[in-house]
């Protein structure tokens, strides 16, 4: 009974112990066991911890670290929770063997939920170790960049319910031919095996997935499962497994023809992924088959080569149930055409629905207000036209609306600011036009919205400064105008905003630097004024900056060194001036830099040494001075260096470029430079562009060009180098693509190693010395564009190998004194735009160079001049519609112009002037032409606009073609010296855009048309030393041209400038009509009786009193003796004057 009684008071005892412990909330779960946490610290030296994950994993508690998790009555290890990123970097590195990792796991007895997915263990094979961790229930390995075979001894894992070995990393994982394995994983729910390839797995692989009986959830995406794994076997395929599966993925197989039949026994299906599966040979009844899922809720059958005859029908209907369950709707990338289909409207369940990539057309209908639980709808990347109805203000519930890469027009509705839960809006890439609406402000859950690449006008609307949460703005290429509001700086959250290529004008708001949280603003290409403002300093998180053409004026602010996140600046094509500050040297994260085009003075600030993450920096076509510092050279990731087109001077050696190992475009060309490189100087080996044009090197062609044997363009014109060409140049340069020695004193042979030049496609070695003949050693794999070998002292015959080169686009080799017969096989020169082979000696006949079949039809510039071509002028040379500038001027041409000039498109209609090629017309084209008297170069925008036939000093005959009128765009006609007879074209007043018009020494008759005084743009006339007559026209431009030598040589010619008076015979002829009558005669005749009778007074008047009175008739001779005297000293004066104007103008 005592024995009872103490008992009872121990226990009694013991429960008010406990009960107090309890009520005063005391502690009682167990810390850490000190093995498990020595395995856990060993378990972290494993891996590089490149995001701190394990920053926490210190001290005794273990349970406490992040990740961990532990039995509150053991304290054991239970939980393993150390997820990494599955699509950015890792956040765990493996840097040991894995199998220490799994060692040290092991040494966890407890653990029963184990994730490491997301983490990198470096390809390294899955321990067949991990088949030990019985005790295990949630195994996730998932994207871990595993390789190789999965250990079958994964299978004793029995107790495991989820099992993920998705491998994102796609197909580095596999499974062989023995799958049993996966039978034993008896108790397991979710399986997870997409990404790992199971194309060599036994065909009865579902099967084997049959003998799960818990299995619901199985992903098998992407795994090369072929047809033979759904057929075969399908019918042995366990029921209880067939209902039980919830969620299948198959997507992104091998499969094609119909749907597995087993998924009509999925009873319980709720979601199905058959994306990227090819059902192209699916009966038409698909749809209808897949409606006999009674709980599927969720379907994506993207990218599965559907068509129109799949959709359901009038003859084949969808289930009704079907319709009203599913919510997930995904029918994307395919080739569905014609309206939205019909029967979506009645999907009144749906709250996700994608359509987008197919070839649908016609309009939103009107009925997707019927859809309202929709939260997510994309049409995007159909030809949908029309407007976007009013209606889709009504989907109350939308959240993220998706209508871009359409036809849409119309304007953006005003109903749309009812969306009150919408965060993101693309309606990019379509026709949209109007203002955008004021109601957007309304909706303010938008986080994101593209309007962009529509024909949007207006002003950005103020209300936009409403939309609090907004985190993106896209607006670029639209029509907008008008300044940005202000009311933009109250979005606080905004961290990027796309405006560029619009019409904004104004200034960059002041307010700008609001916007704390901005990482990219893109204002380029508008028309915005003022200058940067100071508060752009604030911009702590901003990463890229793009002002780049623009109208922006004065400097750049010093507070843009405050931008220590930024990474790219573009500021050029601007107007700013002033000097690049200081400042801009604090920008330790900078990579771009690109200040062109823009009027900034000074010296390049030596703080820009510090950038050391810089990788392109381009100062160009600015008026910046003094030296390119030295401190230049400690940029060692620099890749472009351009600063050409200033006006820097000083010494440019090897120092400047001691550390630039990663540089490939060098550009310090156009400055007042002089290059001194040591001659055993070993330039950056990576340089693959060089432009040092107007650097003076003073020396022969430099030796440490033949180190770059990348070099792919190198231009070194105008640098005062001097010597031969090296003969091996073609095998020292073999990667080269350009070559520009243009304007130095190079002599000697061109190298016939140029003909071994494989990838060789530009060569200007024009405004040299050199002599010899050009190499006829041309390869036919050689695929030149641009030849310019003028202004040498060339000689010998034209290579022949140079007619096979059909990608060539220009050829120059005028001025030289290359001769022979010349046979120009134009038909092989089917790209070439620019043929100029002026003032040399070759000879031939026209016909025989430009006649027979030409297929041909590119020409646009044609230039003979100054040869000894003979001949007539072809008709086939009017085939060549494109030509813009014609120049067959001082040859032995003979004949007749044709009449077909006409058939010169570009000259006669401006809808045929098409844009120049920007590569034909470079900066290296130029070209020679006789205009307004003398030479003028033409270069690159000048020589794309010229239009001109130049046909003088030849001996050319017949009149001049009336359709010569029709060339109306033609600015300079010349057919000086020849042998032209009969009138000047009456309509000649037509060509009104004349500039240039020289007919002189020929044998042109006739009077000189009155409408030549219409030519308003006329600045040069030469019609001298013809057979002209009658007044000279007066009026308009014609008034303007005072220089009598524009009519010398014509006698019969009368009027301002001449000094010839015109009498009344001499006037044109009136165009009033006179009424002959007998009172008009008789008028006539009283006034000759009276003319006569006053002229026979007054000259016997004179005469008589001479001959009657001596003393007169002495007085009279000697008045007339002086004034011959005095006539002849003048008229020696004049022609010694008019000698010397004219000298003068033939040197201008």
């Amino acid at each position: 009974m005592r024995e009872t009684f103490h008992a009872m008071l121990v226990l009694v005892a013991v429960l008010f112990f406990g009960a107090a412990e309890f009520c005063s909330g005391r502690n009682t779960s167990f810390s850490c066991i000190e093995g498990e946490r020595e395995s856990l610290l060993k378990f972290k030296l494993c891996f590089n911890d490149l995001s701190n994950m394990l920053s926490s994993w210190k001290g005794n508690d273990c349970c406490e670290w992040r990740g961990v998790g532990c039995d509150k009555n053991s304290g054991h290890v239970v939980s393993l929770q150390l997820r990494g990123s599955i699509y950015d970097q890792p956040q765990l590195y493996l840097i040991d063997d894995v199998e220490e990792v799994v060692s040290n796991l092991l040494k966890l007895r407890y653990l029963e939920h184990l994730d490491l997915s997301g983490n990198d263990v470096n390809s390294s094979l899955i321990p067949p170790s991990f088949g030990l961790m019985k005790q295990l229930r949630y195994l996730n390995l998932s994207s871990m960049n595993f390789k190789g075979r999965i250990p079958s001894e994964l299978g004793n894992l029995t107790r495991l319910r989820v099992l993920d070995l998705v491998d994102y990393y796609g197909g580095a994982l596999k499974v062989d031919d023995d799958i049993q394995w996966i039978s034993h994983l008896s108790a397991v729910q979710k399986l997870g095996m997409s990404g790992v390839n199971l194309s060599h797995a036994s065909s009865n692989l579902f099967q084997v997935f049959g003998m799960l009986s818990s299995l619901s959830w199985l992903s098998l995406s992407d795994c090369g499962l072929k047809n033979s794994h759904l057929t075969s076997h399908s019918h042995l395929l366990n029921l209880t497994f067939l209902e039980n599966i919830q969620h299948l993925d198959i997507s992104r197989n091998s499969f094609h023809g119909s749907i597995p039949i087993f998924l009509q026994n999925m009873t319980s299906l709720t979601f199905l992924d058959m994306s990227g599966v090819n059902l192209s040979l699916a009966p038409s009844n698909l749809f209808q088959v897949l409606g006999m899922l009674p709980s599927l809720s969720w379907l994506s059958l993207s990218d599965c080569s559907l068509k129109n005859s799949h959709l359901p029908s009038h003859s084949n209907p969808l289930n009704f149930t079907f319709l009203e369950n599913i919510q997930h709707f995904d029918i994307s990338h395919n080739s569905f055409h014609g309206p939205v289909p019909i029967f979506l409207q009645n999907m009144t369940s749906l709250t996700v629905l994608s359509l987008l990539y197919n070839q649908l057309s016609g309009s939103i209908p009107d009925s997707i207000k019927q859809l309202s639980k929709l939260e997510s709808i994309d049409l995007s990347g159909n030809q949908l036209n029309g407007s976007i109805p009013d209606s889709i203000g009504q989907l109350s519930k939308l959240e993220s609306m998706y209508l871009s890469g359409n036809q849409l027009s119309g304007s953006i509705p005003y109903s749309m600011g009812q969306l009150s839960k919408l965060e993101s809006m693309d309606l990019s890439h379509n026709q949209l036009s109007g203002s955008i609406p004021d109601s957007i402000g309304q909706l303010s859950k938008l986080e994101s919205m593209d309007l962009s690449l529509n024909k949007l006008s207006g002003s950005i609307p103020g209300s936009i400064g409403q939309l609090s949460k907004l985190e993106s703005i896209y607006l670029y290429s639209n029509h907008l105008n008008g300044s940005i509001p202000d009311s933009i700086s109250q979005l606080s959250k905004l961290e990027s905003i796309y405006l560029f290529d619009n019409q904004l004008s104004g200034s960059i708001l002041n307010s700008i630097g609001q916007l704390s949280k901005l990482g990219i603003i893109d204002l380029s290409h508008n028309q915005l004024s003022g200058s940067i403002p100071d508060s752009i300093g604030q911009l702590s998180e901003l990463g890229s900056i793009y002002l780049n053409g623009n109208q922006l004026s004065g400097s750049i602010p010093d507070s843009i060194g405050q931008l220590s996140e930024l990474r790219s600046i573009y500021l050029y094509d601007n107007q700013l001036n002033g000097s690049i500050p200081d400042s801009i040297g604090q920008l330790s994260k900078l990579e771009v830099i690109h200040l062109c085009c823009n009027q900034l003075s000074g010296s390049i600030p030596n703080s820009i040494g510090q950038l050391s993450n810089l990788r392109y920096l381009r100062f160009s076509s600015n008026k910046l001075n003094g030296v390119l510092p030295n401190s230049i050279n400690k940029l060692s990731n620099l890749k472009a260096l351009l600063v050409s087109h200033n006006s820097l001077e000083g010494v440019i050696s090897e120092a400047h470029f001691a550390n630039l190992f990663k540089l490939i475009v060098l550009d310090i060309g156009s400055n007042n430079l002089n290059c001194e490189m040591k001659y055993n100087w070993r330039p950056p080996l990576d340089l693959a562009y060089i432009y040092m044009g107007s650097c003076k090197f003073g020396t022969g062609f430099p030796e440490w060009l033949s180190l770059l044997k990348t070099i792919s363009l190198i231009d070194l014109s105008n640098a005062s180098i001097s010597g031969p060409l090296p003969e091996s140049i073609g095998y020292m340069l073999p990667k080269l693509q350009g070559l520009f020695l243009t304007d130095n004193l190079l002599n000697g042979s061109i190298p016939k190693s140029l003909c071994n030049s494989k990838y060789l496609l530009f060569l200007d070695l024009s405004k040299n010395m050199f002599f010899g003949s050009i190499p006829n050693c041309w390869k036919n794999d050689q695929s030149f564009n641009f030849i310019d070998l003028s202004s040498n002292n060339l000689s010998g015959l034209f290579p022949n190998t140079m007619w096979q080169f059909s990608s060539l686009y220009v050829l120059h080799l005028s001025n030289n004194s290359l001769h022979g017969e010349l046979h120009v096989e134009l038909k092989n020169l089917t790209s070439l735009m620019i043929l100029d082979l002026g003032e040399n000696k070759f000879s031939g006949n026209l016909a025989s160079i430009v006649g027979g079949e030409i297929d041909n039809h590119g020409l646009k510039v044609l230039r003979l001049r100054g040869n000894l071509v003979s001949g007539y002028i072809p008709l086939e040379l009017c085939s060549f519609s494109q030509l813009r500038i014609l120049d067959l001027a001082e040859n032995n041409l003979t004949g007749r112009i044709p009449h077909c000039f006409t058939n010169f498109s570009t000259m006669v209609n401006a809808t045929s002037m098409d844009t120049v090629n920007n590569a034909i017309y470079s900066d290296q084209t130029y070209l020679m032409e006789v205009v307004k008297g003398r030479y003028l170069e033409y270069k690159r925008k000048t020589l794309a606009l010229q239009i001109s036939i130049d046909l003088s000093s030849n001996n050319l005959i017949g009149p001049i073609p009336e359709e010569v009128i029709f060339l109306k765009y033609l600015h300079s006609l010349n057919l000086s010296y020849n042998h032209l007879s009969g009138k000047i074209p009456e309509k000649i007043g037509q060509m009104e855009n004349l500039e240039s018009l020289d007919f002189s020494q020929n044998g042109l008759s006739g009077m000189i048309p009155n409408s030549m005084s219409s030519l308003t743009k006329l600045s040069h006339l030469n019609l001298s030393y013809n057979n002209l007559s009658g007044p000279i026209p007066t009026g308009y431009q014609l008034q303007t041209l005072e220089d009598p030598f524009i009519y010398i040589g014509n006698p019969q010619l009368c009027g301002a400038p001449l000094l010839k008076n015109c009498s009344n015979d001499a006037l044109p002829p009136t165009t009033t009509n006179f009424k002959d009558n007998d009172d008009d005669a008789l008028k006539r005749m009283w006034f000759y009786i009276i003319v006569m009778s006053g002229f026979a007074i007054g000259f016997w008047g004179v005469v008589g009193t001479l001959i009657l009175v001596k003393s007169w008739r002495y007085a009279y001779f000697q008045w007339v003796d002086d004034v011959k005297h005095w006539i002849l000293v003048v008229i020696t004066l004049k022609v010694a004057r008019f000698k010397k104007m004219f000298n003068g103008n033939l040197d201008d």
